[in-house]
């Protein structure tokens, strides 16, 4: 049974027999064209061959005419003529041998013609010598000697014959050069003929391919307007980790143009300097074919992103490892939402651990400040007093950060009425400027169309004071605290960063220091209760906690970023009242500054 051939072989073979067609007139074409090119050279140089010999011979018979004139004229012109006869012969031979290159038979030729010419000229010279000395009657009888006519004649006699052999051999080389002319006129048009059925043929086939090609290319466009869809960053890297495929999501992602990554290092665009955890990433690529996990990678613009990758060894058809693909999927907000979330829950198991440990303490220490009471009043001499107001004062300084443990731990409900932040922040500003060292310059932006907030107003100054304590402490060698107020608008997409945040109308205020600034270890903890980067003498770790357990009792939430040596900022969101209300918070003011 015969086997039917598959498009690719029949077109494998029509490609083959074009090769052959036109590698086989091209061998006809070569051997050709050397026989044309042979027979043109020959063809000109027996042209050249001929003149020369005819020159020669004109030559020679001038001579010898100017020789005989002088001979019976004693001419001077005579001589002379005869001399430049003599020595354009000389030069005419020089040229024939030339001519005459290799070839041994006309080299025997012309030596033969050499030595002829050569006692020809002999003879004429002797005749000349004659004439100058004996006279004209003893140069006449070797004139009419038969050597000399012998030698005249052998001479035209070897020229003639050359130059009717030379002749016959010219119109040879014409006649086969006009036969292969014609041979060659006959294969030019069947290879045309040729040439215009392979061409057909090479034209179907050419259709089918583009044909094919522009199908491929309809499908890879496809494929490519998938992955460009796809919100993932999908990158190709070959095996020297240099990008070859870069889609719309990568550019989204990281920031880098298409033009901008393919052909560069990812590792140079997307990695800080040697990654082992990238290096993992590629031994267990090439080991089991694929891998997943999280990796920490940089943007254009120098941010670091979190992504979870997936990687797949991708190999050509002989199985040689070709490239790695990747898809990233960026999860730093997912991260960061975590990171708040335990947060939270951490502070939150503390905070009810706290609250029975301050219950109990309460209890200890109500009997005993009723106890010192009585004492004052049982024991009235001074000394005694002393010594009672100082327990007195002891036990209600432990009692009132007992509150703040309370306040933290609990969220202490208190009235909420419509609070304006300006005048909150003039008092803090009053308070910064009486009591912080002069090497501290305040700064103060608050916009005239402040929103107004529902809260406690005592909880908020609370919370200002101890940002601006903070502040003041990560200064020891003077700086700038600045305090900003705007209005903002939270967006879907932004609440979305912040576990805490709602879609809503918020006040931000923002506390800024230049001060030592914070590791990232310390950001991780500074909420903690009890956590403290102060000695103990001047901390007891409960101020930031306290402030965030307020902010949260308020409905709002906070955003540190800090860098060491350059400095902290504290952004606190507090839900606004965006409707203009009488304020209540004189009073409130009153009270705080009097308590303080």
């Amino acid at each position: 049974m015969i086997k039917k051939w598959s498009k690719v072989q029949k077109h494998k073979a029509i490609f083959i027999l074009a090769l052959s067609i036109v590698f086989t007139n091209t061998l006809i074409s070569y051997d050709n064209t050397i026989k044309l090119i042979y027979n043109r050279q020959f063809v000109t140089d027996s042209h050249k061959f001929i003149t020369q010999l005819q020159i020669i011979q004109s030559t020679l018979q001038y001579t010898e005419t100017a020789q005989r004139n002088y001979i019976i004229t004693s001419d001077i012109e005579a001589i002379e003529a005869y001399n430049r006869g003599y020595e354009q012969s000389d030069r005419h031979l020089q040229n024939l041998s030339k001519l005459i290159g290799n070839n041994p038979q006309k080299q025997q030729w012309f030596s033969l013609l050499k030595q002829k010419i050569s006692n020809r000229f002999n003879t004429l010279r002797q005749e000349i010598y004659l004439k100058e000395n004996q006279g004209l009657p003893a140069t006449q009888q070797l004139i009419l000697s038969k050597q000399d006519k012998e030698i005249g004649k052998e001479i035209q006699q070897l020229i003639e014959d050359s130059l009717k052999k030379e002749q016959n051999l010219l119109q040879e080389e014409i006649k086969e050069s006009q036969a292969i002319s014609q041979k060659a006129v006959i294969r030019f048009l069947m290879t045309v003929v040729l040439h215009l059925l392979l061409v057909v043929l090479l034209y179907k086939l050419l259709c089918n391919y583009v044909k094919q090609l522009q199908q491929a290319e309809e499908k890879i466009r496809e494929q490519k307007l998938l992955l460009d869809v796809a919100k993932d960053a999908i990158v190709v890297q070959n095996i020297d980790k240099q990008i070859l495929f870069w889609n719309q999501g990568a550019q989204s992602l990281y920031g880098w143009k298409v033009e901008e990554a393919v052909g560069k290092n990812i590792g140079h665009l997307l990695y800080e300097g040697t990654s082992p955890q990238v290096e993992d990433a590629y031994l267990s690529v090439m080991n089991t074919g694929e891998w997943r996990g999280e990796l920490y990678q940089l943007t254009k613009e120098g941010k670091e992103i979190i992504v979870e990758s997936r990687w797949i060894l991708l190999a050509d058809d002989n199985g040689q490892l070709k490239s790695i693909l990747s898809v990233n999927t960026e999860i730093t907000q997912q991260k960061q939402l975590e990171t708040q979330l335990w947060r939270s829950q951490r502070l939150e198991s503390i905070g009810s651990l706290t609250s029975g440990i301050v219950h109990d303490l309460n209890n200890l220490l109500s009997p005993i400040l009723m106890s010192v009471q009585l004492l004052q009043k049982k024991f009235p001499d001074a000394q005694s007093q002393k010594i009672l107001q100082t327990l007195e004062n002891n036990v209600k300084r432990s009692a009132n950060l007992l509150r703040q443990i309370l306040t933290f731990a609990r969220g202490v409900e208190s009235k909420r009425i419509i609070v304006e932040i300006q005048p909150l922040i003039a008092e803090i500003e009053q308070i910064i400027a009486q009591t912080f060292p002069d090497s501290i310059i305040c700064q103060i932006d608050i916009p005239k169309n402040l929103w107004q907030v529902r809260g406690d107003a005592t909880q908020l100054y609370q919370v200002l004071m101890n940002l601006a304590v903070n502040a003041r402490d990560a200064m020891p060698d003077g700086g700038i605290l600045r305090i900003v107020a705007e209005n903002v608008v939270i967006s879907e997409r932004s609440a979305q960063i912040n576990i805490d945040a709602k879609v809503g109308s918020y006040i931000a205020i923002v506390v800024t220091d230049t001060g030592i600034g914070m590791s990232s270890e310390v950001q991780e903890r500074i909420f903690e209760p009890f956590f403290t980067t102060k000695d103990v003498s001047k901390g007891t770790g409960l101020g930031l906690s306290t402030t965030l357990s307020i902010i949260k009792n308020h409905g709002g939430f906070v955003n540190l970023y800090s860098q060491v040596g350059r400095g902290t900022q504290f952004t606190v969101y507090l839900p606004a009242l965006t409707s203009r209300e009488t304020p209540l918070v004189s009073q409130e003011l009153e009270s705080v500054m009097k308590g303080g």
